[in-house]
């Protein structure tokens, strides 16, 4: 009897834990738990297309000041920051050389004129010999050319000696407007040759600024185009005024100038953030958040009720946070926003509520730690 009461409690206790198993089956046909989301409606904001850049601030008229004769540098006038006049002493080059050449373009000048007094003189003795017969015309014709090509030789001589003498002049290097010493560019003791840059003078009056963009953007960059200018937390606006006519083959960029109020905060040579304002339009737009890429492209997830439908869309314009939807949507339509990476089509959802007991539980939970 034993054998047979042993079989019969180890089957009842073989029911008994089977039956204490959960069923499998049940727990596959279980739906997924509802993501917790936020949404954000459709609607239509103002938006726009813009690229930015780093401008630099330059005055409209801002010369450089070039060396017009070759020298060393004998002495500096003037320095970075001198207001100067037109006319005014800039700097001086040694004229030894040019004062040289001077002296024996005035000896030549002199031995001209010498040997042009001399022809007249011969001119006028030939001819009273030529009304008496002893010289013949052709001789007579001869001394003339002579002397005008003497004289001719003499007037050279004088343009040269006076050319000499602008030169020694242009030693005395002079600021050509009035302005600012924005730049000095050499120093006592170099040797300078004939166009090598001195100084670049700020001349004042108008500024503007230059930036360089892409030249993917060639197409859409044109004069008239809003330009919003900003540094350190002055704002400044205005408009392309003017554009180079071609794309800069070293990088690739397109040029281009706003001009800016002579009056405004900032001085040349400053740096500033640009932006270039290229469309502007109305648009359905979304939260940045809300636009989830996935391999078949854009997509967003519109609430129906309790549960999500995903859709395709075109993108447009960033700004902001917020992107531009070009279509697959609708005004008025709802999106998820948190949470919506977290989503597949036709995913449940529900919406996020503010957890309000949180402040009272952190109070209560300081008022028993105290003793």
């Amino acid at each position: 009897m034993k054998p047979v009461f042993t079989l019969a409690m180890l089957g009842l206790l073989a029911c008994g834990l089977s039956a204490c198993q959960p069923d499998n089956s049940q727990a596959k046909k279980s739906s997924p738990p509802a993501v917790t989301i936020t949404t954000a409606p459709l609607s239509q904001r103002p938006l726009e297309a813009r690229i930015g850049s780093l401008a630099s601030i330059e005055a409209v008229n801002s010369p450089q000041v070039l060396a017009e004769v070759a020298g060393r540098v004998a002495a500096v006038a003037v320095d970075v920051g001198a207001q100067v006049k037109p006319g005014q002493l800039l700097l001086t080059l040694d004229p030894a050389d040019l004062r040289n050449s001077k002296l024996a373009q005035d000896a030549e000048v002199a031995r001209l004129g010498a040997l042009a007094d001399q022809q007249r003189r011969n001119v006028v003795r030939y001819r009273d010999l030529l009304t008496q017969g002893f010289i013949s015309d052709a001789k007579m014709d001869e001394l003339v050319a002579q002397q005008q090509a003497i004289e001719q030789q003499w007037a050279a001589a004088k343009a040269q000696a006076a050319n000499s003498q602008r030169m020694v002049d242009k030693a005395q290097v002079r600021a050509p407007v009035a302005g600012a010493i924005d730049t000095r560019l050499v120093n006592v003791g170099e040797y300078v040759t004939v166009g090598k840059p001195l100084f670049t003078l700020a001349s004042g009056g108008a500024l503007r600024a230059r930036f360089a963009l892409s030249g993917r953007e060639a197409a859409s960059v044109k004069p008239g185009l809003l330009v919003r200018l900003e540094t350190d937390g002055e704002r400044l606006s205005s408009h392309i005024s003017e554009t180079r006519p071609a794309i800069d083959a070293r990088n690739g960029m397109i040029e281009a100038l706003a001009p800016l109020p002579a009056d405004g905060p900032w001085r040349a040579g400053l740096a500033v953030h640009a932006e270039v304002v290229l469309a502007e339009r109305q648009g359905l737009a979304a939260p940045q958040v809300a636009v989830i890429e996935r391999p078949a492209g854009s997509t967003v997830y519109v609430v129906k009720g309790d549960h999500v439908e995903a859709r395709r869309v075109r993108v447009g314009i960033r700004q902001d946070g917020w992107v531009e939807l070009l279509d697959g949507v609708q005004p008025g339509e709802t999106l998820a926003v948190d949470g919506a990476g977290f989503l597949t089509d036709k995913a449940k959802v529900k919406l996020a509520k503010p957890d309000k007991d949180k402040p009272g539980k952190e109070k209560t939970s300081k008022t028993e730690a105290k003793p």
